[in-house]
């Protein structure tokens, strides 16, 4: 007697979802959506972060590289923003030097609503305290 394996279904789904364009139409509509996503982070950081701030655009992923002006120590923007429930990457954890103090990596791959909106308003008054 043979046994069928549990995958195999599995499987059979997942050729005939990549053998009919399902695939592609995954990746060209979240490449669409990280796109919206990533102009509307631009357009807040740019509406809530301080003037001098720049910011990468980068043609893929989901992260956007932050250079605030040199006296913001992101270590202590990171530690204040945990404690309002956000998470942001500190750019000295890029660094094997403890370079890029005042840089910091922010995720834009969630989706954008209120919630994300005000974070990074709240991120940019944390920024104008320090």
């Amino acid at each position: 007697m043979t046994t069928i394996s549990p995958s195999v279904p599995a499987q059979v789904a997942i050729a005939d979802y990549l053998q009919h364009g399902g695939y592609d139409r995954h990746l060209r509509k979240l490449r669409d959506t990280l796109e919206t996503q990533q102009q509307l982070m631009l357009a807040a950081i740019a509406r809530y972060f301080p003037a001098q701030t720049k910011v990468t655009q980068p043609s893929g992923g989901y992260f956007l590289w932050v250079e605030l002006p040199e006296h913001i120590d992101t270590l202590k923007l990171f530690s204040l923003a945990l404690a309002q429930g956000i998470s942001i990457a500190p750019g000295p954890i890029f660094s094997a030097t403890q370079r890029f103090r005042n840089c910091a990596r922010i995720n834009y791959g969630q989706p954008w609503n209120k919630e994300t909106e005000a974070a990074i308003a709240l991120l940019g008054k944390l920024i104008a305290s320090l």
